[in-house]
């Protein structure tokens, strides 16, 4: 499925071109019945925690007939799907939580009227003004609202030329609806089946990521099995109810921690702090392996390794393994190159996901390269130096709320971002760092932001009086999101470094780093 994921960072390109295209239609339509008859369900669920179902209709959307049995139909389908998959795995009798009339098959389905026609509510920018009004319902009915995460459907008179939110935003997720999209249909060798097939697999696929869920693809032993075929979360959207489609054991890993799927009795999505303490990278007798310890406040029952070609910026295409943690805060993988899809001289990006039991997720990501089909390591462990007192002194400029501080945090989802919002700054950036003493440097350690703007010549000086300044070269980073080290030619002493940058990969004036480190 093709989405923006989290922040909206990330485009999928070739569903959207099948979906985007259309314009809103300007006249009301009445394309069904907005509620079923005068029926009372009675809805329940053994479980604290529900997704929420929201059906939100522009107000130029005036009917929508049957939806509610439709969307249950597919609900309780997917919600059988999930389960399968859970169980195969050995999570259990898991699957998201949802108000459901057992006697009539019916899902709790929040009807909400939105405010504006259509056209107000475009693929770019629509989700973030559905979302305020969804808030703002829930604010006003606090007792609707039966998780952190919901599911908001909107209707589209033309499913072929759409132009309505269709992707992840955070815990909130968002696909259309329309007249004909319906179960009955999978199988079938028409235009109805294949846009079953589309549709719902593609509401399915973005649930996952309003479950937490990242992109992933099926490794190549699992493309031809019949009880495997094709990621959910990577192209699902068109084999989901046609061909064998499922979760990966990573995306059940992260499932068996959510919110709506859990039996974890605390308090979900707490702040979880994680530092890896060391880890070993090898490559072996045709495996890629990967062991280590960390330090956590907060409990992690499993490891995601996401293997994912750097070749774009998205990342449908990363292979994914999952292995519980050890009872010393260890973990351990070993993969098979044979898996991977690519190989040959591809640049990659490694990601490990750990799953901690209250449902955050701590993320790392290391670089490493295929050359002539064999994996180059291009990672492992660093001393890199403890930055507790470290400080960032000057600056060449920082946004509101993407402060110059954060490369110090520890915590890979913030960044330093240059001035953009007003009387924006251009190359060159830079940064100046108070170690608070002379340190013995071997290198430094960055870690771009996981998005746009990454930061690709620099040149590095040093001092320990922040007065009179050495240069220690110019290097390039990578354009990746992954720790990558620079070693410096001698092992040197100093204080102070500044970090001058004075290009950006993408060509523009801005410049962003989440993490700068030494060793």
């Amino acid at each position: 499925m093709k989405i923006l994921y989290l922040s909206i960072a990330v485009c999928c390109v070739s569903f959207m071109l099948s979906l985007v295209g259309g314009c809103a239609k300007e006249k009301a339509q009445e394309i069904e019945e907005l509620l079923p008859e005068e029926v009372t369900y009675n809805y329940s669920s053994t479980a604290k925690y529900n997704l929420n179902v929201v059906y939100f209709l522009p107000a130029d959307v005036e009917e929508r007939k049957n939806s509610h049995y439709r969307l249950s139909q597919i609900l309780l389908n997917g919600q059988a799907f999930y389960r399968n998959h859970m169980k195969e795995y050995g999570f259990g009798d898991k699957t998201f939580n949802m108000l459901v009339d057992q006697e009539n098959d019916r899902v709790k389905i929040i009807y909400i009227q939105g405010k504006y026609p259509t056209a107000n509510y475009p693929y770019e920018g629509g989700g973030a003004k559905v979302l305020e009004e969804v808030d703002e319902y829930f604010d006003a009915n606090p007792d609707e609202k039966s998780s952190d995460h919901t599911l908001i459907l909107l209707p589209v008179v033309d499913h072929d030329n759409p132009d309505v939110p269709y992707y992840g935003l955070g815990r909130y997720c968002l696909a259309l609806d329309y007249t004909e999209m319906d179960i009955k249909y999978f199988g079938e060798d028409s235009k109805k089946g294949n846009d079953a097939t589309k549709y719902i697999g593609g509401l399915l696929h973005e649930l996952g990521h309003g479950l937490n869920l990242p992109h992933n693809k099926e490794k190549v032993s699992e493309a031809n099995l019949s009880t495997k075929g094709t990621s959910l979360m990577g192209s699902g959207n068109y084999t989901y109810g046609k061909t064998p489609t499922f979760l990966t054991e990573a995306s059940c890993a992260i499932l068996n921690n959510c919110q709506v799927i859990s039996d974890f009795e605390n308090s979900f999505y707490t702040t979880a702090s994680l530092t890896i303490s060391n880890m070993l990278a090898s490559y072996e007798n045709g495996k890629l392996k990967i062991s280590g310890t960390y330090n956590t406040n907060k409990d992690v029952n499993y490891v995601g390794f996401y293997c994912d070609p750097a070749t774009d910026n998205a990342d449908y295409d990363a292979v994914s393994w999952a292995s519980p943690v050890k009872g010393d805060n260890g973990f351990e993988i070993s993969m098979p190159i044979s898996e991977f899809h690519q190989k040959g001289n591809t640049p990659y990006v490694l990601r490990l996901l750990f799953c901690h039991i209250n449902g955050e997720i701590s993320k790392y990501s290391y670089a490493f390269t295929f050359q002539n089909d064999e994996p180059i390591i291009e990672f492992g462990d660093k001393n890199n130096f403890d930055r507790t007192n470290w400080k960032v002194i000057d600056f060449s400029s920082e946004e509101d709320k993407e402060l110059a501080s954060y490369v110090l945090d520890g915590d890979a989802n913030t960044f330093w971002h240059s001035r953009w919002s007003q009387d924006a700054t251009s190359y060159p950036h830079y940064l100046t760092i108070d170690m608070g003493d002379i340190q013995d440097v071997s290198g430094f350690s960055f870690l771009q932001r996981d998005g746009m703007r990454k930061v690709k010549d620099i040149e590095i000086l040093v001092s320990n009086d922040n007065i009179q300044w050495e240069s220690m070269g110019n290097f390039q980073l990578k354009e990746i999101n992954t720790l990558y080290h620079i070693n410096l030619s001698n092992e040197t002493k100093f204080r102070y470094f500044k970090i001058i940058m004075n290009s950006a990969f993408d060509g523009q004036q801005f410049a962003a780093l989440a993490e700068i480190m030494c060793f």
